[in-house]
C-alpha cells in the first residue's frame, strides 16, 4: 500500500491526538515546579531571562515567585522580581489558561548612568502544556503597571515539576 501526504499527515495528526489524550491531568495542591524562561521585554524592546518557582495551594490557586535580567538595549537594562498568583483552570487533559496578577519591582539601569527603581502591579494570563508528569512548557504574557517603566513582558518556560 503506498501512503500519500494525506494519509502521511492524518497519521501525524492521530498520533499527536492520541499523545496529548494520554497527558494526565496535574497541577493538584502541593505541585511544585522550578523553572526556566526567556522572552520580550517592551520597555526597551529587548530580551529577557529569568528563573522562576510555582507552588499550589489548590487545583486553582498558586503563588508565583520569579526573578530575572532584561538584557541592554536601548541602553537600559534590568533587575527584575515579581510575585504573582496564578488561577490555572484545565482547558483539556494536560493543558491549562490561567489569568495572573501580582506585584513587581523592576531596577532600571540606563546605559549614561543612573538607576530608577519601581514598584508596581502586574496583569496577565498564560498557559502551561503538560509533557510528562514532571516537566511541562508554560507561556506567559503580563504586563507591569509602573510610573514611568510600565511595559509588556511576554515569555517562554521549561519547568520541572515535583
Amino acid at each position: 500500500m503506498k501512503l500519500n501526504c494525506k494519509h502521511s499527515a492524518l497519521a501525524l495528526l492521530m498520533m499527536a491526538a492520541a499523545s496529548i489524550c494520554s497527558i494526565p491531568a496535574y497541577a493538584q495542591a502541593g505541585e511544585k515546579t522550578l523553572g526556566i524562561a526567556g522572552g520580550y521585554a517592551s520597555h526597551n524592546n529587548g530580551g529577557e531571562a529569568n528563573i522562576y518557582f510555582h507552588y499550589n495551594f489548590s487545583q486553582h490557586v498558586r503563588i508565583a515567585p520569579e526573578i530575572g535580567y532584561v538584557f541592554r538595549n536601548e541602553g537600559k537594562s534590568a533587575f527584575e522580581c515579581s510575585v504573582d498568583m496564578h488561577f490555572p483552570f484545565r482547558v483539556a487533559r494536560g493543558f491549562k489558561v490561567y489569568p495572573l496578577t501580582g506585584v513587581t519591582l523592576n531596577n532600571w539601569s540606563y546605559e549614561h548612568g543612573g538607576h530608577i527603581t519601581r514598584g508596581g502591579l502586574d496583569f496577565g494570563g498564560g498557559v502551561d502544556l503538560y509533557l510528562t508528569s514532571s516537566l511541562k512548557l508554560n507561556l506567559q504574557g503580563k504586563y507591569s503597571l509602573m510610573n514611568d517603566t510600565s511595559g509588556c513582558f511576554v515569555q517562554m518556560g521549561i519547568g520541572y515539576v515535583f
